[in-house]
């Protein structure tokens, strides 16, 4: 999002204030703290606002699925405020309904394959960039030219009989008949003679699959021989099994670390340039961002299926990053003021994900070197990287004071059972110690799902399992607030947690399992008589209020369910469930509150505003559509400013909605507001051409409607 954002902003003219303010904000934070995500869709709704957006992305099916969920959800809150952008996405089929589940329904789809024609060409593109040129003629042109897409399209013929080798994912038509074509001209012009890549072509289109590029490709890896074979092998080990993206910088330092020795050599730092010649193509660097990849999603894949044990390359990894953080050179950096790391571009890394790796099987020289990190944590450089990379600790963090982030809080952080029970045993743990915001290690370990750790701490006699932090959140608020089910279970079995203790904002461990969607904690809260489910936070908003607004309709329907409900009750500002789920679209829900005979389909809030009213000024078709098909709704309530919804739909630019609007004889098309406004005169101030060509006929007929 913050690529998108870069290049929406480079088409401007000038440098929105917002954004620059913004810049200006995070150089004061971690070396140059990139801003939270939710802050960065906030300025892509204003940029994007500006003037028509087209956003184009590809290969969406590529992406980690919890980041595209992310993603998805941030390009439909850009979509809810610009009704001028525009989204472009490619992947492969399987990804279509969440796109169009997180996106609204408002997707077009477009099946794309692959022609023999652009495989040709392809090839022709790749032929004129022949290095060796010498090493070809006219007649091995053409064999190439025609034996490659002549193999590939006969191989995806019979592709059925053969699905056995790699999982269907990875014989996508379109994306595998590329690659074979891409692995096979780069295995031909590798070789140095004419004969040499005669044979080699023979080879590749001799009934050759991905499976067998891969194989062959590995193998002239290997085949290298040494330190090359060696790096090469390390580098694909890196990429498939990193947390994230690693940019170029960060994977040739990792590279660069001899496990267990004391300082870091710069000398022994490959150049990427080096690095791609010994991974023989199978690896490339995006240059917008420095981003190292594999060739293909597939090899990802095969990589992790035939490269031995996962445990020993996470283990590797793990060893890696501990001894990159114990070196003579990253222990010197003070943590106020914060130094310039620029020297150290695996830093960051390994600060987050050296518990990942080690968490699911921790070598004894990773408990080691762990243990040793552990060692005056709180003062060192990654315990501050750590802590400032949890959007949970952004509000209120001052690293001008210790964090008292010790090594128990990192090890439960990560759910590395068997380095918390090491420093259980030593003298001088404190099992409930806080950090500055207040979280113990059992917060921690509950907030990330760790159950484990749990259990390990739950079962210490000097645990506290119900203390609240700072803003008056226990480890049961924390667990049920991401959903972790089996550690709130844990916690349940405890006679000394107080299920219904809010936070400061009044939020119950309920409340945030609604507002997140968390179905089955929410089943397990409701099954308890001491928990009210429909308690209200500070700013009136209920369970039900908040699974609304947020589309949770199993969550919805469990509560409704529930006696001692009240499911047309408002917030402080006058908006009920209905008005929410109306707001953001959710047909679904908006049709189960409609179903009940307590719910005011035409209950206004405080300013005026109906659940048509902010249905229609943000566009949502469906749910105008349902409401205007009742006859309990009024089209053309104004509010206490004597906007009516086609009004603000008209402000707004909808257009869709203006016409649904303007079907209604039941609508007056000319109805002023206080200050003698009508909705063509908002559609004009606002420049909406597509509002004012559907008003604009309509403005001198006379208004039959009050």
């Amino acid at each position: 999002m913050g690529a998108l954002l870069k290049q929406v902003v480079g088409g401007l003219d000038e440098i929105p204030e917002e954004v620059s303010q913004a810049y200006q904000k995070q150089k004061k934070g971690l070396g140059g703290r990139g801003p939270r995500l939710s802050d960065i869709v906030k300025m892509l709704q204003t940029t994007s606002s500006k003037e028509r957006t087209f956003i184009c992305i590809d290969a969406l099916d590529e992406c980690v699925p919890e980041y595209r969920v992310k993603l998805l959800d941030s390009l439909n809150k850009i979509l809810q405020n610009s009704a001028s952008t525009r989204i472009f996405v490619t992947g492969r089929p399987h990804i279509r309904p969440e796109i169009g589940k997180r996106l609204g329904g408002r997707v077009t789809s477009l099946s794309i394959s692959t022609e023999r024609g652009d495989m040709i060409r392809y090839l022709h593109s790749r032929l004129e960039e022949d290095a060796t040129p010498d090493a070809m003629d006219s007649g091995l042109e053409a064999e190439i030219l025609r034996k490659i897409p002549e193999s590939v399209s006969e191989m995806y013929v019979s592709e059925k009989q053969h699905l056995g080798q790699l999982p269907r994912a990875c014989t996508d038509r379109c994306n595998s008949r590329f690659l074979l074509v891409s692995l096979s001209i780069d295995a031909i012009l590798q070789e140095t003679t004419i004969h040499r890549r005669r044979q080699k072509l023979r080879e590749m289109t001799d009934g050759l699959g991905l499976e067998d590029a891969y194989s062959a490709t590995l193998g002239r890896i290997k085949g290298q021989g040494g330190e090359r074979a060696k790096l090469g092998m390390a580098a694909l080990m890196w990429i498939s099994h990193a947390e994230r993206p690693l940019k170029a910088n960060e994977l040739c330092h990792a590279l660069a670390v001899e496990i267990g020795q004391p300082n870091l050599n710069a000398d022994n730092v490959p150049s990427m340039g080096t690095l791609l010649a010994c991974c023989q193509g199978l690896v490339v660097v995006e240059k917008e961002v420095s981003t190292v990849r594999l060739i293909h999603f597939t090899l990802q894949e095969y990589l992790r299926a035939r490269s031995g044990p996962p445990d020993a390359a996470h283990s590797t990894m793990a060893e890696t990053c501990l001894s990159y953080l114990n070196s003579t050179q990253i222990k010197a950096f003070s943590i106020f003021p914060f130094p310039d790391l620029q020297e150290t571009p695996f830093l960051g890394y390994s600060s987050l994900y050296w518990g990942v790796h080690a968490k699911g099987h921790i070598s004894d020289r990773a408990k080691q070197l762990a243990l040793k990190l552990f060692d005056g944590y709180h003062r060192h450089i990654s315990a501050r990287i750590l802590l400032e990379a949890q959007e949970m600790y952004l509000y209120g963090m001052d690293f001008d004071e210790p964090s008292l982030f010790s090594g128990l809080h990192c090890a439960s952080f990560f759910g590395i059972v068997e380095i918390v029970v090491c420093l259980l045993e030593m003298e001088g743990c404190d099992i409930n110690q806080m950090d500055f915001m207040g979280n113990t290690p059992l917060h921690w370990a509950s907030w990330n799902g760790h159950g484990g750790v749990v259990k390990t701490l739950l079962g210490r006699d000097d645990v506290n399992p119900d203390k609240p932090d700072n803003r008056g959140r226990t480890p049961l608020w924390r667990a049920t607030s991401n959903g972790h089910e089996g550690v709130v279970k844990m916690l349940l079995g405890r006679d000394d947690v107080s299920l219904d203790k809010p936070d400061y904002y009044g939020e119950t461990p309920l409340w945030r399992a609604a507002a997140n969607g968390h179905e089955g904690v929410v089943k397990m809260l409701l099954g308890r008589d001491n928990v009210n489910p429909d308690k209200s936070c500070n700013y009136g908003q209920t369970p039900l209020w908040r699974a609304a607004a947020n589309g949770h309709e199993g969550v919805v329907k469990m509560l409704l369910g529930r006696d001692g409900i009240n499911p047309d009750k408002p917030d402080k500002g006058g908006q009920t469930p209905l008005t929410m789920a109306a707001w953001y679209g959710w047909e679904g829900v908006v049709k189960i509150l409609l179903g009940r005979n307590d719910v005011n389909p035409d209950r206004s809030d405080r300013e005026g505003r109906t659940p048509l009213f902010f249905a229609t000024a943000n566009g949502r078709e469906g749910v105008v559509k349902i409401l205007l098909g009742r006859h309990d709704v009024n089209p053309d309530t104004p509010t206490i400013n004597g906007r009516t919804p086609l009004f603000r739909a008209a402000g707004n630019g909808q257009e869709a909605v203006v016409k649904i609007l303007l079907g209604r004889d039941d609508v007056n098309p000319n109805k002023l507001d206080k200050d003698g406004k009508t909705p063509l005169d908002q559609a004009t101030t606002e420049g909406r051409p597509g509002v004012i060509a559907l008003l604009r006929p309509l403005e001198s007929a006379a208004p039959s409607l009050p």
